[in-house]
């Protein structure tokens, strides 16, 4: 992944490498009111990150599918939400600024956040949701409820999400079925 966005160049015109390693490691939450406005999650370091090009693709609408996302399996914080178990992924574009997405945004005159910035870098944050930008195959990718995932793209191609994670069934319950 990091040969891939250092190939094209893309941060050194679209944000910087040490807005990239923070997006790489940490896990930004969000505060009441804030950017998700729901419920507060202080941020913090993840154990582990898994980024995937394949799984971008499920986060682009098809008019998109040739730019290159990047984003990560979520991070899972257990009972927080008022439905549930609540997911944070976040992302990284390929040469956001000539990306479809980017371009798309412009043509739509996609309205900024009128407060929060990126956590990664300061930019202001498009809303993928007001954009009507996020496609189905995003919660299914992220084992969310279909009306229960949000996103925004900020200025330089960082992607920051949440979503209302399915229940996993417990292996008792799984062998009642078989």
């Amino acid at each position: 992944m990091m040969l891939d966005l250092q190939s094209s160049g893309s941060h050194s015109v679209d944000g910087n490498w040490k807005a990239l390693g923070k997006l790489l490691i940490y896990c930004s939450g969000c505060s009441k009111g804030g950017l998700f406005n729901t419920i507060h999650i202080p941020g913090h370091f993840v154990y582990r990150s898994r980024f995937s090009r394949t799984s971008g693709k499920s986060f682009l609408i098809p008019q998109c599918r040739t730019d290159v996302l990047y984003v990560s399996d979520p991070c899972e914080h257990l009972d927080q939400g008022e439905e549930g178990d609540v997911g944070f992924f976040r992302g990284v574009f390929k040469s956001f600024s000539v990306s479809r997405v980017r371009k798309m945004l412009i043509d739509r005159q996609a309205k900024f956040h009128p407060t929060e910035v990126c956590p990664y870098c300061k930019a202001k944050l498009w809303s993928m949701l007001q954009a009507n930008m996020i496609p189905r195959s995003a919660a299914s990718r992220v084992d969310a409820y279909d009306d229960c995932i949000e996103y925004y793209v900020c200025l330089n191609g960082h992607m920051l999400g949440i979503c209302t994670l399915l229940p996993l069934s417990d292996s008792e319950e799984v062998s009642e079925l078989e």
